[in-house]
């Protein structure tokens, strides 16, 4: 290192390209010597910290005359040499065994199928799951009304109104709202794991959509789940149906996608029985609407519907078995402050999956009817208003 205190020390003495430049640039030779003095390693590069220091200076140094710069590249490549031995054994020790020394980052979303579809990637997160590590429907609804939205801004952009709606629609005062949903998992994903959704769109009427998912093991690229909705076109003023003009529909109809459905026919849009009371289990106490449960819609979200209609399933069939499929029919909103009450019963399994096998597993399937609904005064008398019914299915 004397080597390259002498060399700094001849530079401030004797480069004429210096002179007449004031104090200000042999105090910053000063501190280029007090750099490679200092003697220590880099861990990172295995080279003389002191030596890192003076090269980073050096582009700095645009008057310093040649001679005295390669000077200094005479005494840097000396250090260098002297201290290589040292630095590699230094470097070595620092590195650590590691079980995962990079994580795989979730692809970019993009749009597939003809610019018809849309494919979006996700790691689980630890907030995500349950005890036993991996996700609940709470998630998967989540995640699928994520990727449906982020789908609508890629196909006609972000609207300062309403959950991802149109702007044109938007203009109308429009929305898009769900009435039926239907989520099918086959397995879970875990905390840490990577998913994959895929997700496409069908006008139906003038006034009604359709939506599907597919979510796919990035890893073992195999499907585990897939989930189909219907959705209405609402007045966001008088919240009730609007139709969408006949201009946005034909734009809207450019991007939907007719060739794929999530589930065979036979196997949605099953009707939904009422209640009857009397194989009824015990519920919790009613649910209070909250403001954090409101969405950009105005409304309490659709997946804090299934939350609460998860709180009525039994506690020894939460803990002993897995939720196979959901099916749920929106009929009426609610927004906070509303006093949300909930019942349950055992019910049937519906023939088309015992027929279809799906993997129910005969009498180790149970079934539940759900229902939440709000009272509310008509008049002088008070009416009980449904909200949501939905059938569970466990295995």
């Amino acid at each position: 290192m004397m080597g390259v205190q002498q060399s700094v020390r001849s530079v401030r003495s004797g480069c004429a390209g210096c002179a007449g430049r004031g104090p200000s640039r042999h105090a910053g030779n000063a501190r280029i010597q007090r750099s490679a003095t200092a003697g220590r390693c880099d861990v990172a590069s295995g080279l003389p910290r002191g030596t890192l220091v003076l090269r980073r200076r050096d582009r700095g140094l645009g008057a310093v005359c040649a001679a005295a710069a390669a000077v200094s590249s005479e005494s840097l490549e000396s250090s260098e040499s002297s201290e290589s031995s040292e630095s590699s054994e230094s470097s070595e020790s620092s590195m650590l065994r590691c079980a995962i020394d990079v994580w795989e980052q979730p692809k970019a979303s993009k749009m597939t199928r003809g610019s018809r579809a849309f494919e979006e990637e996700h790691r689980i997160r630890g907030y995500e799951v349950g005890p036993d590590q991996k996700t609940t429907m709470i998630t998967i609804a989540n995640l699928l009304q994520e990727v449906a939205s982020n789908h609508v801004v890629s196909m006609w952009g972000r609207s300062e109104e309403g959950f991802a709606t149109d702007p044109e629609m938007a203009k109308d005062n429009l929305i898009f709202v769900m009435t039926r949903m239907q989520v099918q998992m086959d397995s879970y994903p875990k905390w840490g794991d990577l998913v994959r959704f895929e997700t496409w769109f069908a006008m139906t009427g003038r006034m009604r959509a359709s939506r599907e998912w597919s979510i796919t093991d990035c890893v073992t690229g195999e499907r585990i789940g897939r989930a189909t909705s219907t959705w209405v076109t609402i007045n966001m003023k008088t919240r009730r149906l609007g139709k969408i003009a006949d201009h946005t529909r034909e734009r809207l109809a450019t991007f939907q996608y007719t060739e794929e459905n999530a589930f065979d026919p036979d196997m949605m849009q099953l009707k939904l029985p009422d209640l009857t009371s009397v194989t009824e289990v015990d519920v919790k106490v009613p649910q209070i609407a909250r403001v954090s449960d409101m969405d950009m819609n105005g409304h309490i979200n659709n997946v804090t519907y299934i939350n609460w209609i998860l709180e009525t399933t039994p506690e020894q069939v939460l803990g002993n078995k897995r939720l196979y499929q959901i099916e749920i029919d929106y009929k009426n909103e609610c927004t906070s402050g509303d006093l949300v009450h909930p019942r349950a019963e055992v019910c049937a399994v519906p023939e088309a999956f015992m027929e279809r096998g799906c993997r129910v597993e005969g009498d180790g399937c149970k079934a539940f009817l759900h229902s939440l609904s709000r009272n509310e005064e008509e008049g002088e008398r008070v009416a009980s208003k449904e909200l949501v019914r939905a059938r569970t299915l466990w295995v």
